[in-house]
């Protein structure tokens, strides 16, 4: 895992996904990583699996009008939601909690890999401040 903050845009795989979904103009890769954790029922759900459906969730806090660290991807973020009609809807917010979830329990590679570190704790806060934010 190549991560350098707790947060959900602290790591490479999700600064990545963020680049190619603010070329978008819909929800549609928010809702395939949020579908790809989901439907990994009982099986192990992959690190890069995990890294997108929490910066996904993050996209739908600021969706909500609730954002939290965007760090240098804030303006790419608001400008995307500015330039496209995005709608915030409480299914999308439920979601989005249950991904959250389903990737901070086990199986999880991503949990796996913030256990074996040092700042599984805020990995943990972050999560649960996401969770709150997105009501």
């Amino acid at each position: 895992m190549d991560a350098w903050d707790a947060d959900a845009f602290g790591n490479d795989t999700a600064t990545d996904w963020l680049a190619e979904v603010v070329e978008t103009s819909d929800l549609g890769m928010i809702l395939e990583a949020f579908d790809s954790v989901l439907g990994a029922g009982d099986d192990r759900v992959e690190l890069q699996a995990g890294e997108e459906a929490i910066a996904a969730a993050e996209l739908v806090a600021w969706l909500a009008g609730q954002p939290g660290k965007g760090g240098d991807h804030s303006d790419a973020i608001e400008g995307w939601i500015d330039n496209n009609e995005l709608e915030f809807t409480e299914s999308l917010a439920r979601k989005a909690r249950r991904s959250i979830d389903r990737v901070f329990n086990h199986p999880s590679e991503l949990r796996e890999a913030w256990e074996e570190g040092e700042d599984f704790e805020d990995w943990k806060a972050e999560l649960a401040k996401l969770k709150e934010r997105l009501g």
